[in-house]
């Protein structure tokens, strides 16, 4: 099966969805998502949840169970090699958990939502209103959404044990998020470090031609930005929306063909 059997594979299931929105304010590094057809993957330790991707990490572990994490993860079998390891980290219990700070900061992400309609998110990453939203459709280019993680909003914050729970590393690390954040509907994309060292640790991927199916205003963007990004969606034939805020009975926003 390839990715874009299993991407088509759960959007049909609805695992996830087709279409991701993606918030952002009119500067510089927004015109290069038209011009260079690129997204950046952030460092997830820099988030702005200093909770995100950055739990407790339970140290606490036996000789026996690091015994077996070495011989059936890491595939390690030499008894001398497997000793040392076991003193070294008998000496300093950290050094799994410095490993697991290494490999989250060699990761790269991007965060979408799944909700365009989002007053908040408007508000808070696209400029009060005067940015735009993205929209994507993943089965245009399934490699770059391989790896899609739909975010798991909890009360209770988990903890972590690499040596004990290095199967469960995306379910511990990667997906969960405070319950507040739950408005942003978020799906995340992540590339883990061999596929950021194949990217020479450049952390802005290409999508394709095409993937990009859509560029709404806010209600609030300025004369000036409107021209900018209508000029950038007419090079690349991008169809253009615009929100509009509500006159009805509810707060809301309304969404225009441009």
């Amino acid at each position: 099966m390839t990715i874009s059997d299993i991407i088509l594979m759960g959007v049909k299931q609805k695992s996830f969805p087709r279409y991701l929105f993606k918030f952002r304010a009119c500067n510089d590094n927004t015109k290069r998502v038209f011009l260079n057809n690129e997204l950046w993957f952030s460092n997830p330790l820099d988030f702005n949840d200093p909770f995100d991707c950055n739990i407790p990490i339970d140290s606490t572990f036996s000789n026996a169970q690091v015994e077996e994490w070495l011989r059936d993860s890491c595939g390690i079998t030499d008894n001398i090699a497997i000793d040392k390891l076991i003193q070294a980290l008998q000496k300093n219990p950290n050094v799994a958990v410095e490993q697991v700070k290494k490999a989250m900061q060699e990761t790269g992400m991007c965060c979408f939502s799944a909700d365009e309609y989002s007053i908040l998110q408007w508000s808070h990453y696209a400029n009060y209103h005067k940015g735009i939203c993205l929209k994507f459709d993943i089965t245009n280019d399934p490699a770059f959404f391989d790896n899609i993680q739909v975010v798991c909003y909890r009360n209770m914050m988990p903890h972590y044990n690499h040596i004990t729970q290095h199967d469960k590393i995306v379910e511990y690390l990667i997906k969960p998020k405070f319950y507040q954040w739950s408005y942003e509907n978020e799906v995340r994309i992540v590339k883990p470090k061999p596929l950021m060292d194949l990217n020479k640790n450049n952390r802005a991927f290409k999508f394709k031609e095409g993937t990009l199916v859509e560029m709404i205003f806010g209600a609030n963007t300025t004369a000036d930005d409107l021209n900018t990004y209508k000029d950038l969606c007419k090079k690349r034939n991008i169809p253009i929306s615009k929100m509009e805020l509500s006159t009805g009975a509810t707060y809301g926003l309304e969404k225009r063909s441009w």
